[in-house]
């Protein structure tokens, strides 16, 4: 029954429509229709309705018939999953993922994403770093088999770990040093990477030959392995680092022990750097982690302010670090007499430094500006060349005990140990100008050994000029007419001789044991790619994969045992102070 008011009108509530789409406000389900739009019985119109109960609207929905609970785009329509693996199709990279496979982001299963490029799917993949263009086997493992020679007390024995050495090795690096090098004494070892991440070693056991301790901490994940006198440090793909080495405490530590900063090499390590007994651990916030032997550089407490961010690069000596921060400054400790300290030039190495360099026991920085400063004790003292290094040097090299600057002329500057090249007196009308790049022999130094430390400056018409030690190739007028054109190369062993490489493939020799290859100088004539040596020997590489050797017999120069096993497919060399190591492909 209709309500009449006195005034003869009916209910107000009966002739009221807000939103004016001609539906009274008391039957309209949709009170706030926008002005003009057509609307249904009950007062909505499409952008208020939405009839399969998608979320999206009538008035944009382009799929009104949508199944109840399907996931849609704005449009409205269905989202597939065809293979069911929670990623729609549209942005579904793998669309045939198998039935329950656990899937990342863009709906891939392992067995359909081959992060290295291999040709092998990750599922199945036992070495999923591998390097790009790399022949793999196949479970993606690349590398090839080991063939070692030389003193067994440096690695030259290897058939203790023969099996684990047949394949898959990509990279080796050793440990060792060189004083006692004529003793019959444990003094080196070898530590090599395999391309599953893994490692084996053997040689000295006190030197990391044996690192059994570690073994299920390196048996997988290893990306690159550092070394010292004797020790290893395993850098992994996680930026944790797993040491091991030297066992003997009448010696002291080499930093085979890291368990006093375990906590702080759990991740975000990037880089390892080393001295003689101790390692610096550089990690990607710019801080520096460092331990061994504290007298070496192991301690860095007393910078330890300098060195908890902003370091891009560290630098060593035998004895002590350098670390070059990002705004161009230097940070050094360890042994103060030996580069540890330098606060004698604390204002030169405030910033501006480019580069460090180093010698057995001295630091030597190149500043943006061309200049040079050193400090430390072997070649430390630059003063009486001091004029000569106020710019235009472009590159800075070292022997053990003394450096060699090259200028932006092409000129040479050199100070330290006179006797072992500091002195280039008798050359220097020769390194005047036209030299482009500069080589040494001697870069270890050993007491025992005497002076065996010299320079070899290459020119651009391919002629070399020689000073410092005689015994240590700083004398090559017996090969002087070899020695005037085309050399590419030069090479040396660390303990005084050298080998130049020529245009044609054929090899040069000259100074301490090494320095004579009479014996092989047919075989020497020409091929020659790559030269490769220990303290006292050489080995050649040649084209055809093939190897020749000469020097000391005893440390590498004799490998007649195993001349059948590198007369091909040897693809590179390594080697410690008394023993070489091949890797042969397979």
């Amino acid at each position: 029954m209709m309500t009449v008011s006195l005034a003869g009108c009916t209910d107000l509530a009966n002739q009221i429509d807000l939103d004016g789409d001609t539906v009274v406000d008391a039957d309209d389900l949709c009170p706030d229709t926008d002005a003009g739009l057509m609307v249904d019985l009950d007062g909505c119109a499409d952008n208020q309705l939405d009839d399969d109960g998608d979320l999206v609207m009538n008035d944009v929905d382009l799929c009104p018939t949508t199944p109840a609970g399907a996931l849609v785009d704005a449009t409205g329509c269905e989202l597939l999953d065809a293979d069911e693996d929670g990623i729609i199709d549209a942005d579904d990279m793998c669309p045939d993922t198998d039935v329950g496979a656990t899937v990342d982001t863009n709906g891939c299963a392992d067995n359909q994403l081959d992060d290295d490029g291999d040709g092998v799917m990750n599922d199945v993949d036992l070495c999923p770093n591998t390097p790009a263009g790399e022949t793999v086997d196949t479970e993606g493992c690349h590398g090839g088999s080991v063939i070692t020679w030389g003193d067994s007390g440096y690695g030259g024995d290897s058939s203790s770990v023969s099996t684990q050495l047949s394949s898959r090795v990509i990279d080796i690096t050793s440990s060792g040093w060189t004083q006692g090098w004529s003793g019959p004494q444990e003094r080196a070892a070898f530590a090599a990477l395999k391309s599953d991440g893994s490692v084996v070693t053997w040689g000295g056991v006190s030197y990391g030959g044996d690192s059994s301790a570690v073994s299920s901490q390196i048996n997988s994940g290893v990306g690159k392995i550092y070394s010292n006198w004797g020790a290893f440090a395993a850098l992994k793909f996680d930026g944790s680092v797993v040491t091991w080495g030297h066992n003997d405490p009448s010696e002291g530590g080499y930093g085979e022990d890291s368990s006093s900063v375990a906590n702080e090499l759990t991740s975000d390590v990037v880089e390892i750097s080393s001295t003689f007994a101790a390692f610096a651990a550089l990690k990607s916030d710019g801080s520096v982690v460092t331990w061994g032997d504290d007298d070496r550089g192991g301690d860095s407490s007393a910078v330890s302010s300098y060195l908890d961010t902003g370091v891009v690069e560290i630098f060593s000596n035998e004895h002590a670090f350098a670390a070059l921060k990002l705004d161009g400054s230097v940070v050094t400790w360890g042994d103060s007499n030996k580069g540890g300290d330098s606060g004698s030039v604390a204002n030169e190495l405030a910033s501006g430094v480019s580069e460090i360099y180093s010698s057995y026991d001295a630091f030597a920085a190149l500043k943006t500006d061309g200049s040079v400063i050193t400090w430390g004790f072997n070649g430390g003292d630059s003063s009486s060349v001091s004029t000569e290094l106020t710019s235009g040097v472009v590159g800075v090299y070292s022997n053990a005990l003394a450096f060699a600057a090259l200028k932006s002329d092409g000129s040479v500057v050199t100070w330290g140990n006179q006797g072992n090249g500091g002195d280039s007196s008798s050359v220097s009308t020769e390194i005047s100008s036209g030299v482009v790049d500069i080589f040494s022999s001697g870069d270890r130094y050993d007491a025992e050994a005497g002076d065996g430390s010299a320079f070899a400056a290459l020119k651009s018409d391919g002629s070399v000029v020689t000073w410092g030690s005689q015994t240590g190739g700083g004398d090559s007028s017996s090969v002087s007419q070899d020695l005037s054109s085309d050399v590419d190369q030069i090479f040396s062993t660390s303990l005084g001789a050298f080998a130049a490489l020529k245009s044609d493939g054929s090899v040069i020799t000259w100074g301490g044991q090494g320095g004579d290859s009479s014996s092989v100088s047919a075989e020497l004539s020409s091929g020659v790619t790559h030269i490769f040596s220990t303290g006292l020997s050489f080995a050649a590489l040649k084209s055809d994969g093939s190897v020749v050797t000469w020097g000391t017999p005893s440390y590498g120069g004799d490998s007649s045992t195993v001349s059948t096993d590198l007369s091909s497919g040897v693809t590179w060399i390594y080697s410690s102070t008394g023993a070489f190591a091949a890797i042969i492909e397979i």
